[in-house]
């Protein structure tokens, strides 16, 4: 089951576009064009769709804005395109859809958002049995969003892995990336290894110490050491004395270990980027896929300004240009 096309009506900078998706996507365009909305919408959506009790087209589902993994806004009646979201079938709403492709069957999905008359987001829509388990499933997480980082805090305390998710989906990963690799390390020792060996093509031989001792320990430990090219190790030190563009790269690859999502949404990764490092991002991105046990399938939409980016394209990659809410 493939993800193969998605369309946003009346969402922010959005009135009605279309896309149909490669592999990877790279989404370019001007300031307030609007590529962040299609990320922010079709993550929304994703965690709605997951997150509420029925998704049906005859009958109206409410969640309230508190439990919801994401939101962009908390004047979330804000966010259709040029109008108001209202509260009845009839006033302004954001309907977005997925098309899947399953062999030569297309099965598509889709969710219509509206504010509810109490607090909170209400949802009608159609999701096929087919798509069931993979749009609805509580245990996993269909997209994962990253808006960017641009610093961590020096100190964190541990956190539960419910915290953990919910903070990493409403995209504040910056102010728990050491519980983040954590958990990943709790879950699976193998996951820091292979995050360095993906990091590694891109800054060179990276280690990461992390630990916590929950009997003596406040605060989680996390350490970092660079091997040059002469195997001589660096010493260790602190993770926030680590560059910001290499904390957006680690903070990619924590996600794909974290989420294991089908749909992976990147806003921006080039602003701390060296360009060298922009330009073998791409290429770095597809190999994710074959470097997964389970294989994810997983499908890269990501927003830029960078030339780079777009030079480390393959011709794997579709490349739209966003004007105005819309493709070109």
């Amino acid at each position: 089951m493939i993800l193969n096309k998605i369309n946003i009506e009346n969402f922010k900078k959005i009135n009605n576009l279309e896309l149909s998706l490669a592999n990877i996507n790279i989404l370019v365009g001007t300031n307030g064009a609007g590529k962040s909305s299609v990320l922010q919408a079709l993550h929304l959506a994703c965690c709605t769709i997951r997150q509420a009790n029925e998704v049906r087209s005859d009958k109206t589902s409410t969640i309230d804005i508190q439990n919801l993994d994401y939101l962009p806004t908390d004047d979330y009646k804000l966010l259709g395109h040029n109008c108001k979201w209202g509260n009845n079938n009839a006033s302004p709403c954001s309907k977005i859809s997925l098309e899947f492709k399953d062999n030569d069957q297309i099965i598509s999905a889709n969710c219509t958002l509206r504010s509810a008359r109490n607090a909170g987001i209400s949802i009608t829509g159609l999701i096929p049995t087919q798509l069931s388990n993979l749009l609805r499933n509580k245990r996993q997480y269909f997209s994962a969003y990253i808006p960017g980082i641009s610093g961590i805090p020096n100190k964190e305390e541990k956190k539960s892995k419910k915290v953990i998710l919910k903070s990493s989906s409403f995209g504040d990963s910056n102010v728990i990336l050491r519980n983040i690799l954590l958990l990943l390390k709790e879950l699976n020792s193998s996951n820091i290894t292979k995050i360095e060996k993906w990091l590694k093509p891109l800054i060179g031989t990276i280690h990461f110490d992390v630990s916590h001792d929950d009997e003596a320990d406040l605060f989680i430990k996390c350490d970092f050491s660079f091997t040059d090219a002469n195997g001589s190790v660096t010493d260790k030190k602190p993770i926030e004395l680590l560059g910001s563009g290499y904390l957006q790269l680690l903070q990619i690859f924590c996600y794909v270990l974290l989420f294991k999502p089908k749909l992976l949404l990147i806003d921006e990764p080039d602003i701390h980027l060296h360009p060298t490092i922009q330009e073998n991002l791409i290429h770095s991105l597809s190999k994710i896929n074959d470097d997964t046990e389970d294989g994810f399938s997983m499908k890269i939409i990501l927003t830029t300004h960078s030339p780079f980016i777009i030079r480390g394209a393959t011709e794997e990659c579709n490349i739209f240009w966003i004007e105005n809410g819309t493709a070109q």
